[in-house]
């Protein structure tokens, strides 16, 4: 039986942009929160510069808690020194 690869955009974008439970659970797991996510709500994933000369980013997922906190997700294959950033 083949599986798909998750670490590829457009299963990950499914997995993730698709099934809030999913994501909800992974974020619970992977991030220290004193306060757990109970909800999401997605945001368009295009994200427009505060200054013209800046370039727009389109992010694979971005998402809203129940306490107004704001997550990008991201799936990066390649080490990135500043990830964590």
């Amino acid at each position: 039986m083949a599986f798909l690869d998750p670490k590829q955009d457009s299963t990950f974008k499914y997995v993730f942009a698709e099934h809030p439970d999913v994501l909800i659970d992974m974020l619970n797991a992977i991030l220290p929160l004193k306060v757990p996510i109970v909800s999401l709500e997605y945001l368009p994933p295009e994200l427009l510069p505060r200054q013209t000369q800046k370039k727009t980013s389109i992010v694979d997922v971005r998402c809203r808690d129940n306490l107004n906190r704001h997550f990008i997700v991201e799936m990066q294959v390649a080490h990135r020194k500043n990830l964590r950033k």
